[in-house]
């Protein structure tokens, strides 16, 4: 059987004595480091969130404005289309006038010479005439 004598109340007054130092000195400050340890884990994490949270709402806002600023070089690129468009039609539309002008004093000036010429070769027309009645009938002609 168990003797119950000092010599254990020793032994459990050393063991809590014991107990209270390596509390003391060993598990209190091995738990804080433990626990400091787990609160920056913790705000890492947060933190590590926060930013991939902010990096996406980045992102969007990213794709957002190149969205805007496709449509909007859409539009303006349709708009200097349509302008140049629009210019050339007019660019056409003058030479087309210009042309139209051109062939008019062509056609005037062209009419012009042919009176003259007429009026150049009636006098001839009459000796051309005979002379190409002699040479056909080959006799003279009256």
């Amino acid at each position: 059987m168990i003797e119950l004598n000092w010599t254990f109340f020793v032994q459990v007054l050393n063991f809590l004595v014991l107990m209270f130092i390596l509390n003391k000195i060993l598990y209190k400050p091995i738990l804080k480091v433990l626990d400091e340890r787990d609160e920056r884990i913790v705000g890492g994490q947060t933190q590590a969130k926060e930013l991939t949270t902010e990096s996406e709402k980045i992102f969007e806002s990213y794709n957002g404005k190149l969205q805007v600023a496709k449509i909007e070089s859409l539009g303006i690129k349709n708009s200097a289309r349509k302008e140049a468009s629009d210019e050339a039609n007019v660019i056409i539309e003058e030479a087309r006038k210009k042309a139209e002008v051109i062939i008019s004093q062509v056609q005037q000036d062209m009419a012009k010479e042919i009176d003259r010429v007429k009026k150049e070769l009636e006098p001839e027309v009459g000796i051309m005439a005979s002379t190409i009645a002699q040479q056909i009938l080959g006799r003279k002609v009256a």
